[in-house]
């Protein structure tokens, strides 16, 4: 069973905008959107490109900078090509407005 560690309030990031962290090895992304917080891995699976340089579309959509892949905040699933591998999503929990990740 993995760890819950902090990693930002949950004032940190606006409605409709994501922000990357470092949590252990891993770099995470993390999405708020009008059905809440969720956190997807901060790669871009088409080309290797951090996904928290784009932005998210009006359906909750994480969508690359870079040449336009598209994947769902909650599930990491792939909704528009050129990326056809889903992102890892992590565990998130929000405790006190703090926004808490687990990590294994």
């Amino acid at each position: 069973m993995g760890q819950f560690q902090k990693v930002a309030s949950i004032n940190d990031i606006p409605l409709g905008k994501m922000k990357s962290f470092t949590v252990g090895y891993d770099k995470i992304v993390i999405c708020h959107t009008e059905n809440g917080f969720y956190a997807v891995e901060d790669n871009c699976s088409h080309d290797s490109a951090p996904i928290s340089d784009g932005y998210i579309d009006a359906q909750g959509n994480i969508v690359c900078a870079r040449h336009g892949a598209k994947f769902d905040c909650r599930s990491g699933d792939v909704k528009a090509p050129p990326a056809v591998v889903g992102l890892e999503t992590f565990e998130l929990k929000i405790e006190n407005n703090e926004i808490y990740i687990n990590i294994d």
